[in-house]
């Protein structure tokens, strides 16, 4: 039960992002934003039935991460496993893949809400996602050496 509560925040952000892209298919536009250059500004434009891509991506990324969380011994580790850390180090990265999805999901919401031009895109906002991303994994990986 304790594992469904941890899923709760990246499915919003998921059922979210569908819900952005339909109000934006549905909408009176008749051209949305589809692709941004480095300073934000939109270089493309495309059909409004595109929007939904965004989410579908999300949705499928949404899918192969859960597949990963609960599948961990199909990750790739930087410490070797053995019979006394194996449950240890498989718990640990389903944590930080419970994380990493959290945040794939929110990054996917905001730019589709992006491509709906409700907010503006910035790719300081993007590297800090990354960032986030990048720094749950290295302090998950550095609790694990602690805790040996």
């Amino acid at each position: 039960m304790k594992r469904f509560w941890k899923e709760i925040p990246a499915l919003l952000f998921l059922l979210a992002a569908f819900g952005v892209g339909l109000w934006i298919q549905f909408g009176s536009r008749t051209e949305i934003p589809l692709h941004f250059n480095a300073r934000g500004e939109i270089d493309r434009w495309g059909e409004p039935w595109t929007a939904l891509l965004l989410p579908a991506i999300a949705l499928a990324l949404y899918g192969l991460l859960t597949w990963f969380q609960h599948h961990p011994r199909n990750c790739n580790y930087p410490v070797e496993i053995t019979d006394e850390n194996r449950e240890q180090v498989y718990r640990r990265m389903s944590r930080i893949i419970c994380h990493i999805k959290v945040l794939v999901m929110a990054l996917f919401l905001y730019i589709t809400l992006g491509v709906g031009q409700v907010v503006e895109v910035s790719i300081l906002l993007v590297l800090a996602f990354a960032l986030a991303i990048l720094y749950i994994v290295v302090t998950g990986w550095s609790q694990m050496d602690k805790n040996k």
